[in-house]
């Protein structure tokens, strides 16, 4: 049972590195203090999510050559410095550009070097059940707005926006670097069962270059990027669409979009029990069978009822790949360089997240309506449908010779 406590230590650091996805609070702060239009206050947001991702290779490759701790406390450094340096650019004048340096690269580049370190270390204590332990560790990343949201709107409030980036940039790398400490990988060949001992043994295991060779990974960097793909346009477009679509003021779209949060954070644990329980291969097709029913939905959605099913799916599916993708990576590639070949799939979310949002803005603004982005995204769910049926077998990854 001592091993279970790297899932929930994960789950911890989850919660502060997900406060990227309360990003919004700081937004009219900011607008109102430095004069900085919508655009402008989108931009630390997107560069975030940028270096989050272009980081997580690098990550992965310093916790191969270091080790996990010293890993995630550079990570955690990294995060405290970004947000507390951006707390004190904010004052200057023309800072935007230092926000960029500090808040997207700094932090972001933080962020992307620590996120993978602990689904790397739950996986390896419990193969057995590493869906499961992924889903957990990951699942304080959805869940995190809604306490970082309320806590940063509170601290903006009372002290202003600056204070709050500096309190809690101090506040966050004291405690990642704390949350490190413990973090450390298991004995080699540690399994709980004879079967799982048989499986690990069979299974090879993948250099990242022996992964970029084979159709495989890009089976699985596709569906992962489809996936994700949905979520990303239900999150750029969930609060003005329940405005301007559905009706609802701000403040009944804002508390919508807490429980659509709750749907992501809950997809995390659900689908990487479902990995465990039926396969990679099923519980991705499970996915894109929900991903397109929500796209279809969403045809409807100018109904209250019908909008919150179709984007609570949306969500759900969204929070599930976050568990799906680093589950199939270690069982198609091996535990081994779980942490690099993990840093080099999850590119397909960095992608996802450059082209959800502005591919969704794009089609809404030269259309002037919601709906050419749902019908994308129904195309690309029947696409990631057939790829997870025919393509997508965990099968292929206990063939011995390289499958290219």
């Amino acid at each position: 049972m001592v091993r279970w406590v790297y899932p929930f230590v994960g789950l911890v650091s989850n919660l502060v590195l997900g406060t990227i996805y309360s990003w919004s609070v700081f937004r009219r702060p900011l607008e109102n203090m430095c004069g900085w239009s919508d655009f402008e206050s989108s931009l630390p947001f997107s560069v975030f999510l940028f270096f989050f991702a272009a980081l997580m290779p690098l990550g992965g490759r310093l916790l191969s050559r270091v080790g996990p701790r010293a890993t995630a406390v550079l990570g955690g450094v990294l995060v405290g410095l970004g947000w507390t340096l951006s707390g004190v650019v904010v004052n200057l004048p023309n800072s935007l550009p230092l926000t960029l340096v500090f808040y997207g690269v700094v932090a972001g580049s933080g962020v992307g070097l620590y996120y993978g370190v602990p689904i790397a270390v739950s996986s390896r204590w419990i193969p057995e059940r590493r869906g499961l332990a992924v889903g957990l560790t990951v699942l304080g990343f959805g869940l995190s707005p809604l306490l970082t949201a309320p806590l940063a709107s509170a601290l903006i409030n009372i002290y202003g926006v600056s204070t709050a980036f500096t309190f809690l940039g101090a506040a966050f790398g004291t405690l990642l670097v704390l949350l490190a400490l413990p973090l450390t990988l298991p004995p080699p060949g540690l399994t709980a069962t004879k079967a799982e001992e048989e499986k690990t043994k069979a299974q090879r295991d993948y250099t990242t270059n022996e992964m970029l060779k084979t159709s495989l990974f890009k089976t699985l960097w596709l569906c992962y990027f489809i996936g994700t793909f949905g979520g990303f346009i239900a999150i750029s477009l969930s609060a003005k669409y329940c405005v301007e679509v559905i009706g609802l003021t701000p403040d009944l779209a804002a508390f919508l979009t807490g429980v659509f949060a709750v749907f992501n954070g809950a997809g995390r644990p659900l689908f990487g029990y479902l990995a465990d329980r039926i396969g990679v291969q099923k519980t991705a097709t499970s996915s894109f069978i929900v991903l397109l029913a929500a796209s279809l939905l969403a045809f409807f959605s100018q109904s209250l009822p019908v909008f919150i099913a179709s984007f609570s799916a949306f969500w759900l599916v969204f929070g599930g790949w976050l568990a799906t993708a680093p589950t199939a990576t270690s069982r198609f590639f091996g535990l081994k360089n779980m942490g690099t070949n993990y840093g080099v799939v999850f590119t397909a979310y960095g992608a996802s997240a450059l082209l959800g949002p502005t591919a969704a803005s794009y089609l809404r603004t030269a259309t002037g309506a919601y709906i050419l982005p749902f019908i994308m995204m129904a195309a690309l769910a029947a696409a990631g449908l057939a790829l997870s049926v025919y393509k997508l077998s965990e099968r292929r990854a206990f063939e011995r010779p390289l499958k290219t």
